[in-house]
This record gives structure tokens, sequence and C-alpha cells, in this order.
């Protein structure tokens, strides 16, 4: 069984999940075996979605999808800030908000990237397509 000091902490930092309701649903939860078989947030989830209970156990919901997005570690964020410094060092400082935050993404995400194939072709041929400009940008395979 949850306790209820856990219960009280959780909702008083997630003002928007209803208490009441959230309580009545992790009861029946903890009471059924197929629920207490899983194992983590992210199978129980899935396991929520897959048999399409999301209204019923609504704010179980809520609570398991800010689980599984919220970093364990901050590593993440660290890593983040720290490609943006060095993003930021190579391109001018008043460079917009959102294209400097796309560079960031670019730059953290490199190896998702790497795995689209001709990811690069692409991006200059869609740059390319946008106006005119003074030099051809169209990418040319030379092989």
């Amino acid at each position: 069984m949850f306790t209820t000091q856990i219960l009280d902490q959780t909702t008083d930092v997630y003002s928007m999940l209803q208490k009441d309701r959230l309580k009545t649903e992790l009861e029946v939860i903890y009471r059924r075996s197929d629920f207490r078989n899983m194992t983590g947030a992210i199978s129980l989830l899935q396991f929520i979605i897959e048999s399409n209970l999301q209204t019923t156990f609504s704010e179980t919901y809520k609570l398991l999808l800010i689980i599984v997005t919220i970093p364990m570690t901050t590593a993440e964020a660290e890593r983040f800030f720290s490609t943006l410094k060095r993003v930021k060092t190579f391109l001018s400082s008043t460079m917009s908000e959102n294209r400097l935050s796309t560079l960031a993404m670019l730059s953290i995400k490199k190896r998702m990237i790497n795995d689209i194939p001709k990811f690069n072709e692409s991006v200059i041929d869609l740059f390319a397509s946008k106006k005119d400009r003074r030099v051809d940008l169209i990418y040319k395979n030379c092989t």
C-alpha cells in the first residue's frame, strides 16, 4: 500500500492533480495483481495507453506522464547548457532565440541526426529552395 504522506506531497507539488481521485485510482491499482506486476512507471503507462484506460485512470495517467518526462539526473540539462555555450561562442550573440535553440538541439542530438539518411543534403535542399541567394547552394554530389 502507498503512504498518504507521499500522496500529500505529490499533490502539493503538482496542484493540477485531484488528490481524492488520484488516491482512489492508486488504491485500485495497488489492489489489482495485473497492475502490481508492472515493473516501473513506463510499463504502467504503456499498459494504460494500450488498454485505453486514460480516461478511467486520468489522474494516474497525468502523474505517469510527469514521471516519465522528468529526467532522472540533471546530466541532460547540463549537457544542453554546455552545448548552448559552445554554439553561442561560434555564432553571433544577436542571433534569434529560436535559431539558437534549434542549433543547440541539433548539436545535442547529433547521434540521432547522423542516423537519418541524407540529412545534410535534405537540409541544404530545403534551405536553397527558401529564397534567392547570391551563391547557388544546391548540393551537388560530385561522385
